[in-house]
């Protein structure tokens, strides 16, 4: 009687040190900073993505076809979102504007790619994003 109660003491303080959170994810995936130049590609479209982070504030630039979007969100615990607003370079997306805008979330992958879904102006898609590597 007194080994198995042993035993119980020794699996619940187990239990109380592991982080479910940390268990479940890889720890560089929460900790990593996606500060830097990316490839952004969505449905078929491939643009160059520059963010910085500042504490869990994150910036940047989506260069678009017509132009660069600037774009600004939050990167936190693996989870990104951003948003944007662009002039679309005098297309017209709908019969009101010819401004594009965007917003988008996603999450850092294991291998440290960025993944996630948006919405715009000119359609809703699935993106993926891979740092760029330096020269």
């Amino acid at each position: 009687m007194r080994q198995l109660l042993l035993n119980m003491v020794v699996l619940t303080i187990a239990f109380l040190l592991v982080d479910p959170v940390s268990a479940q994810t890889p720890k560089a995936s929460s900790d990593q900073d996606v500060t830097g130049t990316w490839t952004f590609e969505a449905e078929g479209y491939v643009m160059p993505l520059t963010l910085k982070v500042d504490g869990t504030r994150l910036s940047g630039t989506l260069q678009l076809t017509h132009g660069p979007m600037p774009i600004t969100g939050e990167f936190k615990k693996g989870r990104i979102h951003f948003s944007g607003t662009q002039d679309g370079g005098g297309i017209r997306h709908d019969a009101n504007s010819n401004e594009i805008d965007l917003a988008a979330i996603g999450k850092l992958q294991p291998d440290g790619s960025l993944a996630g879904t948006m919405v715009s102006t000119v359609g809703d898609f699935t993106w993926h994003a891979t740092r760029k590597q330096s020269p």
